[in-house]
């Protein structure tokens, strides 16, 4: 119950972080993608299943916020979940490369990704442009990362103090 708990709380973190704060992380028009960063820190800290599932959660909750062609966030995060679990323990996620690497490349991995999507489900509906956003963005999250892994170790080693995560 106290691992529902803890990820319950991870979960509205991310919805928090990048729904409702995303204005202060903002530079130049550019937000990082949040959900992202702490889908990566789940899998790489946690494993595959709880990725998974935040992964498809976070991913439901963007598709029902947004006007996006639904079910492309739920895909999307749930495979990036799915691989970033794969990692777990493999990869020393303390390193802040690492940390930026993986990011980046999940990042990237979702544009061109949802720039698939579009193409095979809807062709001529959605008019998908290529922006100085798309290109900029991942760089920018790749940056944030640290920052969110740094705070997400300090949760994770405080919830393991109370016992949360036993």
């Amino acid at each position: 119950m106290r691992r529902m708990i803890y990820y319950g709380i991870i979960f509205l973190v991310g919805i928090i972080l990048q729904f409702g704060w995303s204005q202060f992380l903002s530079f130049a028009g550019l937000v990082p993608n949040v959900i992202i960063i702490l889908l990566m820190f789940v899998g790489l800290t946690c494993g595959p299943v709880p990725a998974q599932v935040l992964g498809f959660l976070w991913g439901l909750s963007w598709d029902a916020l947004s006007l996006d062609l639904f079910g492309t966030h739920a895909l999307l995060f749930t495979i990036l979940g799915y691989l970033s679990g794969q990692l777990s323990h493999k990869w020393n996620e303390g390193k802040v490369i690492n940390q930026m690497a993986l990011t980046l490349f999940a990042n990237s991995f979702f544009w061109v990704g949802t720039f698939v999507i579009y193409q095979v489900f809807a062709p001529g509906e959605f008019k998908f442009k290529v922006n100085y956003i798309m290109v900029v963005q991942p760089f920018y999250t790749m940056l944030v990362a640290p920052v969110l892994f740094k705070i997400g170790e300090e949760f994770m080693i405080y919830a393991q103090r109370n016992g949360s995560l036993d």
